[in-house]
């Protein structure tokens, strides 16, 4: 009877199929980030001046962050560095950015945006000796029918020298933008904070995640701190920076603060202390947390719930081809059994 070895085919396809879509794909490298300084030692780039009315803001300070109304021009200055240890010839120009899963992302290199169609340098390339240095202005133009909304990018200082093995290498770094279009002063930004998550991962690290909500105007560039209190026998930890996170208006997102050498750290309880700030805007949020144990985390990501619909997959699969082969023999029998 040909049925039972054809559904054991079956299964193996099947069992086959759900393997290889539960492989993990491989991971993408991470784009440059933009810097206010020198990459490596070889070309740097910083901004030289910010709007008075931001000159309290840190964030104005380092990167170019404005609200200008639909058919206003800017010009703002940055400096670019050479310290190569040879003659370099750098190219000055502003690149496609946006802000997405909680990170100011870049865009690559040619991309362009409607931001960086409104954006002019005056030097598009400078020739500089090793340690020597030149201002650079960026205009940025907004059309009348620009829309009311906040748009990015990046001022790239980039240069390109031959290797040994023929291949050129590109070197880049850069300044971000942040322009909001719009009346006034623009939207305000600000930011909430509505709990802290206690984790620990596979390698016994833990880690605080605070969750935010972007409720402002304007993105937030997010960065702070973290504190442990009231641990078991009165142990304390404190401050840890935090890493930074990006969140684009009416977004949400998250903020990780990860214990460094942690793997022998109580689960607590503790009193976790968490403050976080953009520019002037700063909040901050306390509450009482109890680390999992290893590998616990604090509840099942996208993997592992894809891991477990591909094993129902596999035993929802196994037990229909499984009810099928009893049926069939039963059915074989029976009809044996007729013919006798």
């Amino acid at each position: 009877m040909r049925s039972l070895p054809a559904l054991r085919n079956l299964l193996a396809f099947l069992v086959a199929f759900l393997v290889a879509i539960g492989a993990p794909a491989s991971a993408l490298a991470a784009p440059d980030q933009p810097a206010g300084g020198t990459a490596g030692g070889s070309i740097g780039i910083r901004l030289l001046d910010a709007p008075v009315a931001l000159k309290d803001d840190p964030r104005a300070l380092r990167y170019i962050v404005d609200n200008l109304p639909p058919g206003a021009t800017i010009t703002r200055h940055v400096m670019v560095s050479n310290d190569t240890g040879a003659p370099a010839t750098i190219d000055v120009y502003a690149g496609a950015a946006r802000v997405a899963d909680g990170a100011f992302t870049l865009g690559e290199p040619g991309e362009t945006n409607a931001l960086t169609s409104w954006i002019s340098v005056d030097r598009p390339s400078v020739e500089l000796a090793s340690g020597e240095q030149a201002e650079v202005a960026v205009t940025i133009a907004v059309p009348k029918d620009a829309p009311e909304v906040e748009q990015y990018a990046v001022i790239w200082a980039s240069h390109k020298a031959p290797a040994s093995n023929g291949i050129t290498n590109e070197s880049r770094v850069g300044v971000r933008v942040y322009l909001s279009v719009g009346p006034g002063n623009g939207p305000p930004a600000d930011f909430t904070i509505s709990s802290l998550t206690p984790r620990r991962g596979a390698d016994g690290l833990a880690s605080v995640v605070a969750q935010v909500t972007n409720t402002g105007g304007r993105a937030v560039d997010l960065a702070g701190t973290l504190n442990l209190s009231g641990g078991p026998g009165g142990l304390s930890a404190g401050p840890i920076d935090s890493a930074v996170a990006t969140i684009a208006p009416g977004e949400d997102g998250e903020v990780v603060i990860g214990v460094p050498d942690s793997t022998a750290l109580p689960a607590g309880p503790w009193t976790a202390a968490v403050k976080l700030e953009s520019g002037i805007i700063k909040h901050d949020l306390s509450a009482a947390v109890t680390f999992p144990d290893e590998g616990d985390g604090d509840s099942v990501g996208a993997s592992d719930s894809m891991s477990w619909l591909l094993i129902t997959g596999v035993v929802v699969a196994v037990l229909a081809v499984a009810g099928a082969g009893a049926y069939l023999t039963m059915r074989k029998r029976r009809l044996s059994g007729t013919d006798q």
